[in-house]
């Protein structure tokens, strides 16, 4: 019992440290809880209502987002409940209903009036997968330059950059993640005038470390 609590000890020490060295805003609190819910009580994404993507960027997106912060999400799921669950207006683009319904499940009546999702199911008999113009024809309704921070962790990423960059405020945020993939290295190219932060640590339901890229989009002089 005392070398499996020493053991969970040094694993908590580790990866506190290994987090904080690697974010730019840190929250102990945030990382306790977080940390608790994904190691000892084993939950997932749902449960624990903490996005699948590394602890780095959760930290960033907690210090970023407050009541009212606009933000466009690119795959529904437990970064719904965790952006809701701050107040925040929230638009979803999903392709896989279960997600939809589980996000329904979970939130309070007051966070889903704070909630537009778009199920976008395919139409293919061969794929599961919208296609690329269907999957993002939401964002023809929404005005550029509107938010304030766009997650792409869904289908068509690159796709889904190139069309959501209009849309963020200036001094807003994009972020993609599994950012090191070759074929989403085009979004690189596209934000390139754009201040780039890269982060890489552990990850939430997940036993590996995982890369995610934050961009920044520049003020307007």
């Amino acid at each position: 019992m005392s070398n499996s609590l020493n053991h969970l000890f040094k694993l908590f020490k580790y990866e506190l440290e290994h987090v904080r060295k690697r974010s730019t805003n840190f929250s102990l609190w945030l990382h306790l809880k977080l940390w608790f819910n994904d190691r000892i009580l084993r939950k997932n994404t749902m449960e624990s209502a903490f996005p699948w993507i590394n602890y780095s960027t959760i930290q960033f997106m907690h210090h970023i987002v407050s009541k009212d912060t606009k933000v466009l999400e690119f795959g529904a799921g437990g970064s719904s409940l965790f952006f809701l669950e701050r107040k925040t207006n929230l638009t979803s683009i999903e392709h896989e209903a279960e997600w939809i319904i589980e996000v329904q499940k979970r939130a309070s009546k007051k966070q889903l009036m704070r909630w537009s999702h778009h199920l976008i199911s395919s139409s293919q008999h061969s794929s599961s997968v919208p296609l690329a113009d269907h999957y993002l024809l939401a964002l023809k309704n929404i005005a550029d330059s509107s938010i304030d921070l766009v997650v792409v962790d869904g289908r068509h990423r690159v796709e889904s950059v190139k069309r959501a960059m209009a849309k963020v405020k200036p001094g807003g945020s994009l972020i993609l993640d599994n950012s090191n993939r070759p074929e989403y290295a085009e979004t690189f190219e596209l934000l390139l005038g754009w201040k780039l932060l890269e982060t890489w640590s552990i990850t939430n339901f997940s036993e590996f470390v995982t890369p995610a890229a934050i961009w920044t989009k520049p003020t307007i002089a």
